[in-house]
Formats: C-alpha cells, structure tokens, sequence
C-alpha cells in the first residue's frame, strides 16, 4: 500500500549511508509494513472517536491482533483491500457493540467464537503456508491467546460491561475469519 513511500525513505537513508544497498529490499518492506499498520491503527483510532468509543476500539484491537497473528484465517489478496476490510469490521462491531445489548447474544457468541477457534486454528493462507511444526506452535499459540481473553471475559465482564461484551466479538470475528479461510482455499 505503500511502497513507493517505503521506497522514497529507503533512498534518503541509503543515499544518507545511513543504511547499506543490500539491506534496501528488507527496510522497503519493514517500511511498507509499519506505515501500513500505521494506517491502520490511525483509521481504528478514528473510527472509535467517530463511534465516541476509542476504550472499545482499542480493547478490541489489543485482544484481535494477536489471536489474529496466531490463529490465521482469510487474508485480502491486497493490502488496499485489507485495510478497507478491516475498517469494515471496526464499524460493524462498534455499531453492533452500541446497539445490542443482550448479554446472552455476547454469551453465545462467544462460545461459538472459542468452539470454531479450537477446531480451525490455525488457519494458514496461500501467502504464508506453514509447515508441520509450526501448525504445532501457532495452534499452541492461538490457544494461550485465546485462554487469556476468555480469562480476562471472566474476571473482567462483571466489573467493566465493555470488556464483557468485545471479548466475545473478538473471539467471534476471528472465528468468522477462520472459517473464511478455509472456505478460501
């Protein structure tokens, strides 16, 4: 989404001996990679401020990435795609979150959401296959992750209703990115 930024800083950094010639692919893509999660963090904050929910959008952000990075599931075959799915999903759980209220929904969801989650993590996709030992790790991965927002759920959704109510959207639309995956391949 950003290369020829990436690829600008690159060249003042070189040109700058600041870095050598054959380290110049990785920062272009180190680069491309931060300004794109850059962006993206920048857009969730946004729409969580549009919403008047940056707490949530943030919660919500700390507890997707890295069940996302773990568990896998469908990835958009371009990074401008991706960004504009993931901004999608920030405003449909914000606008759910604000709209429904109905503890036993979350309830559901949530076990729905950890069900699918221990049955398809993880979900490789066709730019990062995995092999044999690290479907092994990235499943035991996923599984901390996800013990630990269920754990935080428990402990916290009797004191802070927002936690009580993200954390079963986090786990689920991880839960959906997963079976999209497979559908996927």
């Amino acid at each position: 989404m950003f290369e020829a930024l990436a690829e600008k800083i690159v060249r003042r950094l070189r040109d700058r001996q600041i870095i050598s010639k054959e380290n110049e692919e990785l920062y272009k893509y180190g680069f491309n990679i931060g300004l794109t999660i850059l962006i993206n963090l920048l857009s969730s904050v946004l729409v969580g401020v549009f919403f008047g929910m940056i707490f949530e959008s943030m919660i919500f952000l700390m507890g997707y990435i890295p069940l996302r990075s773990y568990a896998g599931g469908y990835h958009a075959r371009t990074s401008l795609r991706c960004y504009f799915i993931s901004i999608f999903i920030m405003i449909l759980i914000l606008a759910f979150f604000s709209y429904v209220s109905l503890v036993s929904l979350y309830k559901m969801l949530l076990f729905i959401g950890v069900t699918v989650c221990i049955i398809l993590s993880p979900v490789e996709d066709e730019n990062k296959p995995l092999d044999d030992d690290e479907i092994r790790i990235y499943r035991k991965r996923s599984y901390i992750v996800l013990t630990i927002e269920v754990c935080v759920w428990i402990l916290l959704s009797f004191v802070q209703q927002s936690v009580g109510k993200i954390v079963p959207l986090i786990i689920f639309t991880e839960a959906l990115m997963l079976v999209l995956g497979k559908l996927k391949k």
